[in-house]
């Protein structure tokens, strides 16, 4: 699922996004599908909101851009294997979905509030944030040289890394209706560590390229 919140959701639960997110936000996302619930969510906070500043701050943007980085390797692998389309397809919905984790630490920004839990912030010079980065640097670097079978070995690789560690350890800590309405939904459709290494498996059967 590459939306965490599409318009047939809302349809379904009317009253629980326009109590989250606004009448504004709903009727946008039931309209036109476009643009997901949490594109609108986060534009509108853009519009309207304050982003927390500081420290905190600067750990979900930090942490928003990580998760832009992977959906860009992504999008890059699915132009790579633009002849396959199957393969192109899983890549794009890999990135969509990492752009919808993006989007979400973007909305915690605006919606995160200094309490005692408030304890995880990693900073662009902790040794697991240098680690990451580095990984998505080199990769980035040769994304366009990968065979199909390093690209898919890559993907596997970065969905079991600390870049989804860190992700859930800072969803966690905001204690807003929005944001445990999204961490619910991605209990239920997601959980990449084990659903995207299954995913990969499954289209290396497929293909043909299972040992």
């Amino acid at each position: 699922m590459s939306r965490l919140i599409d318009r047939d959701y809302c349809l379904k639960h009317p009253g629980t996004i326009v109590g989250s997110f606004g009448v504004g936000v709903f009727l946008g996302t039931i309209a036109s599908s476009r643009k997901s619930l949490l594109q609108r969510a986060v534009e509108n906070q853009e519009s309207h909101g304050f982003a927390l500043p500081g420290h905190v701050g600067r750990a979900y943007r930090l942490a928003a851009l990580v998760e832009l980085r992977v959906a860009q390797i992504y999008g890059r692998c699915a132009e790579r294997f633009a002849a396959q389309p199957e393969v192109a397809a899983f890549f794009r919905e890999l990135q969509e979905e990492e752009r919808e984790h993006s989007r979400l630490m973007q909305l915690c920004r605006f919606l995160v509030v200094v309490h005692p839990r408030l304890k995880y912030l990693p900073e662009i010079r902790d040794p697991e944030i240098r680690a990451i980065l580095m990984q998505l640097r080199a990769l980035t670097r040769r994304v366009d040289t990968l065979s199909l079978d390093e690209a898919l070995e890559a993907t596997v690789t970065i969905e079991q890394g600390e870049i989804n560690a860190v992700f859930d350890r800072l969803l966690k800590q905001v204690d807003s209706d929005a944001i445990r309405l999204f961490e619910g939904r991605l209990r239920e459709v997601e959980g990449h560590a084990e659903i995207v290494p299954k995913r990969v498996a499954v289209l290396r059967e497929r293909l043909g390229l299972v040992n």
